[in-house]
Formats: structure tokens, sequence, C-alpha cells
């Protein structure tokens, strides 16, 4: 087996992140708009999370279609059904790492995260990177320096197991050189398997119950080691 994962770049993704959903807007979302569930399934033990107790995905390949199903989502989506937020998101990096044999090499940056502080341009997250790879087929090793460097993580159930999703949100200035640098760090370092490394750039959003320090931490400052 090569683990290799699938790619999507330059599509646009739809996702729900509720704390609570009515059955209501549950059941249009997914019979009338395709919304499929993507919940995560805990996170590593010892550090501090962020995934959303019910996490919806909607993947569509063109900017006319994620204009028509965020007017339908929006429109129907009230403050009674939902406690949380939309977001929409265009993907342009999605990229697979082949697996390598894992070497102890240290990672070349430390993130120091902070919330969100609601002023302008505080409202939302810019952009995130998602690095996902199988949890158990990947080095242990790798993964606890991965998280300790700052990225937080999630466990994605799917139907060939258990990935770990880390993750980091915050400015378009400072994720597109982090991204690159993580993503020649794990080539390097090897020891992740079923690898993928994604950048995914908020285009609209909307919260539902909920203020923008209860969203997810983002990088505050992000120090270059090497």
């Amino acid at each position: 087996m090569n683990g290799i994962e699938k790619t999507q770049p330059n599509i646009f993704h739809i996702h729900i992140d509720a704390l609570e959903m009515s059955k209501e807007l549950y059941d249009y979302v997914t019979k009338e708009l395709r919304f499929y569930d993507s919940d995560f399934n805990g996170h590593p033990e010892g550090y501090v999370h962020f995934e959303p107790k019910r996490h919806m995905t909607l993947k569509l390949d063109t900017k006319e279609e994620y204009i028509e199903v965020w007017k339908k989502l929006e429109s129907y989506t009230k403050a009674k059904d939902l406690k949380g937020y939309l977001e929409a998101e265009y993907i342009p990096i999605d990229d697979f790492i082949p697996y390598n044999e894992y070497r102890d090499i240290p990672v070349p940056f430390k993130i120091k995260r902070r919330r969100l502080t609601g002023e302008k341009n505080e409202e939302f997250r810019q952009t995130e990177i998602h690095l996902t790879m199988d949890k158990d087929k990947s080095h242990p090793d790798l993964l606890k320096k991965l998280l300790d460097s700052g990225l937080y993580g999630a466990y994605l159930p799917k139907d060939r197991g258990t990935f770990l999703v880390l993750t980091i949100q915050g400015f378009v200035k400072d994720i597109v050189q982090l991204c690159s640098v993580l993503k020649k760090y794990i080539e390097q370092s090897g020891g992740a398997y079923s690898c993928t490394i994604k950048e995914e750039r908020a285009i609209n959003y909307k919260l539902y119950g909920i203020n923008e320090t209860q969203l997810p931490e983002i990088a505050e400052e992000i120090n270059y080691l090497t």
C-alpha cells in the first residue's frame, strides 16, 4: 500500500460548524442541498482543541454553484435552528505528500496562537491549513512534534481508518508562507502516511449565536527556527 490520497484543488467548500442544530435545518441541508456529515471524533489528549460538535460539508466545482448554494443556505438558516457558523472556502492548494520513512528532524517553526478580537479585520480568519494523515500509520513522534509546534488537531474517521487533521488559521500573509514551509518539512522528515496539505481560503461566513472570540484560535506569531 502506498497511501495515495485524492486531491481536489481549485474547488469550493461550504461547511456548517454547529454546537447545536435543529432537525429541520439538518434535513434541509442533507436532502435539498446535499451536504454530508464529516464530523470529527475527538482530539489528541493533552492539547487545546476547537472541533465543533457537528461538521457538515459540501464540495462544489464552480463559483456559480457556490454562489447559488450559499444564497439558499443563508436564506434558509435561522438563529433558532443553528448555534455555530457557516463558512465558504476556496481551495487554492490541495497537495498529496508521498510517504517516506521517518527521520528525526526538528520542526522548523513555533506558532503562538490567540483568539480573534472581533475588531476590524478580526471578525473571521482569512485562511487556514489542514495537514491530514492516517493517525495509526503515521509516525507517533512526528504527530507529537507537530502538535507541540502549535498546530491543533482533531480526529476524522474515514472508511479506511482514523485520520488526524492538523490545523492553523490566520492571516494570508502568515499562513501562505507557513504552508510552504510545512509541506517541505513533511517531505524531508517523512513519517506521514496518506498525507495531504490544503490551504482553505475563507470567502464568506455567517455566525449564529456565537461571537468571534468563540471561534478557533489563529496564529498570532510564527517563529521560524532555521
